[in-house]
């Protein structure tokens, strides 16, 4: 009813996941945005980050990175698989803003990220397949 998303551990603990309306869905997969952010903020040059989904024709949505700070695209996948994300959550786009949209108390408009992508403000460059070929 809270709305918040979790398992429990074999010990009972419950680890708290993220939230049902911050899920992405990529091709019957469920990704919880908020464990891919947790692990992104350990990077040093990472400020602030944001996953939310890119619309796919044929998985339903893809995980974009939004962050502000220096990291570099493939240094901050490596980083992630270095921090054990799976390779199925990995993100798959990436865009450095300079600034997030924000709410009157500083919380980040995932809705309107997504809707920036949608008209065109925003272009997520994908990282998942040049960062396998050591593009970026």
């Amino acid at each position: 009813m809270s709305g918040d998303l979790g398992s429990l551990d074999g010990a009972g603990n419950l680890k708290v996941e993220g939230r049902l309306k911050d899920l992405i869905i990529r091709g019957g997969h469920n990704i919880y945005p908020a464990h891919i952010e947790a692990l992104a903020l350990r990077h040093p040059a990472v400020e602030r980050v944001a996953c939310f989904p890119v619309a796919d024709d044929r998985l339903g949505e893809r995980v974009c990175l939004a962050v502000t700070g220096a990291a570099a695209p493939h240094a901050l996948i490596e980083h992630l698989g270095r921090e054990g994300l799976s390779k199925y959550d990995m993100p798959e786009y990436f865009v450095r803003l300079e600034q997030f949209p924000l709410t009157a108390s500083g919380k980040i408009l995932k809705r309107e990220l997504i809707d920036m992508v949608k008209r065109g403000e925003l272009a997520p460059e994908p990282i998942r397949e040049q960062a396998k070929k050591g593009k970026l």
